[in-house]
């Protein structure tokens, strides 16, 4: 009786043991087991994760894309029926542009001085003008043609400009040490610029006249001075009176 006790006894022992050392055995695996699984788990979820970034975009594009294309599609039947129920008219050619006003010339600076004043620099202006008309004429290298040529283009607007930069008020104030005003002092500036163009003009009706001689001498001498007593023919007017 004692031996079958202490069989049973043994049995259940050894039982337990087994248990025991399966429980040991079984935990590492289940707990590898584990760790198996929540790691593809993990896998799985990255791979969800990493294509929804990648290929979302692009597919969100795509479905753009599309969508788009069809709004345009559809916006261009409803622009296609409007024109279609719309009646035909002729094209009519635009108006033409209106003509725009001519600018206005720049303001002459003679505007800016005393009447007597202007009337010198129009004389000036018309002085030189004559005087280039007849560049042709001054000998090469002329240093009289130099000035007439500067006269309109820097001689002249120096001095209005010189003139109308005085402050308001001062044109009829002395401003030099020898008691002139701004006037006179204009007045004497418009004197030497006139007198230049006259010097100039006497200069070129020298060079005229010298011309004229240097020719007459020409013809002296080639075909010689006509004596008093030589006979001329008569010109047409003396021989029907």
């Amino acid at each position: 009786m004692r031996n079958r006790l202490a069989r049973r006894r043994l049995r259940w022992w050894h039982w337990l043991g087994i248990a025991v050392v399966a429980a040991i055995v079984a935990f590492p695996v289940a707990v590898a087991l584990f760790g198996l699984v929540v790691g593809l788990v993990a896998a799985a979820l990255g791979l969800t994760i990493a294509l929804a970034f990648t290929i979302g975009p692009w597919a969100a594009l795509g479905y753009g894309g599309y969508w788009f294309w069809r709004r345009s599609k559809r916006k261009r039947r409803e622009q296609a029926a409007r024109a279609a129920a719309q009646p035909w008219q002729p094209a009519t050619t635009p108006p033409p542009p209106a003509a725009q006003p001519a600018p206005s010339s720049a303001a002459d600076p003679a505007d800016g001085v005393p009447p007597d004043e202007r009337i010198q620099v129009g004389r000036i202006r018309r002085k030189a003008g004559l005087l280039l008309q007849q560049s042709d004429r001054f000998p090469a290298g002329s240093r009289q043609l130099f000035v007439v040529q500067r006269m309109l283009d820097e001689y002249l607007p120096s001095t209005l400009d010189a003139y109308l930069g005085l402050p308001s008020g001062t044109a009829e104030l002395p401003i030099t040490p020898d008691r002139r005003t701004g006037v006179e002092v204009l007045r004497g500036q418009l004197d030497i610029l006139e007198a230049k163009l006259d010097e100039a003009a006497t200069d070129l009706r020298q060079v005229n006249v010298d011309r004229l001689l240097a020719n007459e001498r020409f013809l002296e001498q080639h075909f010689g001075r006509r004596a008093p007593g030589e006979l001329t023919i008569p010109a047409e007017s003396d021989t029907t009176a």
